[in-house]
């Protein structure tokens, strides 16, 4: 964080995605860093779990994804085909 930070850079990252892994669960490198992969992370994302992930307490259970409503996707109006917009006189 600090290295992202000091660069001054303002971008966001989804660390749950950073700790899930990439494709078949290797570990992801960002800013030079390599990022372990975690079962709690695989199992928040919904993803399969892959054998090098490390899990220190089986029992643990990440917090569920949660639903903020910041972007909320469109939703075009639907008009019904073959009425008339304008009742006729």
């Amino acid at each position: 964080m600090a290295k992202i930070s000091k660069r001054g850079s303002k971008q966001r990252r989804n660390w749950w995605e950073t700790l899930a892994g990439g494709s078949n669960g290797k570990p992801i490198v960002r800013e030079g860093i390599e990022f372990p992969v975690l079962r709690a992370a695989q199992l928040h994302q919904r993803i399969p779990i892959t054998p090098n992930a490390i899990c220190r307490n089986p029992e643990e259970k990440p917090p569920e994804p949660r639903n903020t409503n910041r972007w909320p996707g469109k939703k075009k109006k639907r008009r019904l085909r073959g009425l008339p917009t304008k009742p006729s006189d």
